[in-house]
Parts: structure tokens; sequence; C-alpha cells
């Protein structure tokens, strides 16, 4: 089973400007498709945290793509020098359910159908971070494990393409399914008979190696979600403790 699937190589802020920029609707709603796959998970979590249901919280993330989103406020109000990215995201979100109106929604969406995301369809990529204290919490979880997924889906195919099917593999089961998925990690003894390996010194190795890949992808991934390079390590930092407070 892939715990991680191929991802586009646009960064956060790159796909806003492109978004915003375009002239063509085709080409703006292409590159918006992908700005509002990438993210609608958080916003469904933030909204769930909110003690909405599971229909209306899909009704308001729907709201949100489509008010916020499509008609490309947010993109036309994002300025990459003046912060984080989900900063940027999540105070749209707020703002969004404060001023939502009823009526305003329902005639937005309706002139805006041409995309719709299917929700109830793509449940495999809502992350299941067990009860938050508070919506902030569950929004900056499914963030961080949207980003650490794409990341990881990056680094397993540069190893596939690289004949590394085997270093990744140890990653795998050492560092990979107990993060995402609480499994206690598998010991070296046992991934050396399972993988055909030497011995444990050599699965060792090839664990610093692929962490070494990994550490590397995920600092250029998250580089491009802040306007300051020295921000890069405490974004790192906040990413990873989202992600072990689910715990």
């Amino acid at each position: 089973m892939n715990l991680v699937d191929a991802g586009s190589s646009h960064t956060d802020w790159s796909m806003i400007a492109e978004a915003a920029q375009q002239e063509d609707e085709q080409a703006a709603a292409t590159a918006m498709e992908r700005l509002v796959r990438r993210y609608w998970p958080a916003v469904y979590a933030y909204i769930r945290g909110m003690g909405r249901d599971v229909h209306t919280a899909a009704d308001l993330t729907q709201g949100f793509v489509c008010d916020v989103l499509i008609s490309r406020r947010l993109c036309g109000g994002a300025d990459p020098t003046r912060g984080r990215f989900r900063a940027l995201l999540l105070s749209a979100v707020k703002t969004y359910l404060r001023q939502r109106h009823r009526h305003e929604k329902r005639k937005r969406r309706s002139n805006s159908s041409a995309m719709r995301i299917t929700i109830t369809g793509a449940r495999r990529e809502i992350v299941d971070c067990g009860p938050r204290r508070t919506p902030e919490a569950a929004f900056c979880h499914q963030f961080s494990a949207t980003l650490i997924r794409r990341v990881l889906a990056n680094v397993r195919a540069g190893c596939l393409q690289d004949g590394l099917d085997a270093h990744w593999s140890v990653f795998e089961h050492r560092v990979v399914r107990p993060m995402l998925l609480g499994e206690p990690p598998i010991d070296y003894t046992h991934l050396v008979r399972r993988l055909g390996l030497k011995d444990p010194f050599q699965a060792a190795n090839m664990m610093v190696t692929i962490k070494r890949r990994f550490a590397n992808a995920l600092c250029v991934e998250v580089s491009q979600t802040v306007s300051d390079p020295d921000d890069t390590r405490e974004e790192i930092r906040q990413l990873l403790r989202d992600l072990e407070g689910s715990s």
C-alpha cells in the first residue's frame, strides 16, 4: 500500500501567482485546481474542528473553494513577502466563515459549478488526527500532513527512479509508516531478512541516505511557504510538532 502519492512540483506561492495572473480562464482554472486540491483537506479539517458535521463541513468547504479560491480573492490579495502561506490560508478560512451569508454562498456556488471538489470521494486525503482541542490544531495538523505526504511522494519517486527501492522500503518501515499510521518501526534485523540485505549495518546506512534526502526535500518545500528564509527551520519544527501532537 502506497502511503504517498506523487504531487505537483509547483509551490504554494507560485501556484497563487499563476492563478492570479492568468488572463486565460482555462489556464487560470487549471492553476487554481492544483491549489484547491492541495489544501482543501486543511480547510475541511478546520471546519470539522469547529464542531460541524461531515455534510455541513463539506458544504462549507465547497463554499470556501468557490467564493474565495475560484473567484481568486485569495490570490489577488496574497503577498508572499508578508508571511507564511499557512497563516494566509487559515486567516482566509476564518474570515470566510465570519462573513458568509447563506444567500450569497448559494448564488456564487451556482456560478462556479465548473470546479467542484468531490469531498466524499476523497477521504484518503483527510488524516485522522484524533480528538483536537481547537479547530486551529486540526487545521495545522492537516496542513502539515498534506505537506509531508507531498514531500514523501517526491522522495519516493526519486528513490524508485534511482533504483533505491530497498532504501525506500527501509525508510518507509522505519519512518513513514510510524509517522503517518502510528505503527511501531520494524527493527533492522527483520528488515534484513525481508529485503535480503547483508546485515543491519547496511540497512542503517540505507536509512541515513534516505533521511538526508527527505530532510533536504522538506527544507526546500517548506522554504516555499515562508517569506523569510530564516523562518524555514521554525516552520519545520512547527510542522513536526503538529504531527506529533496527534498521537
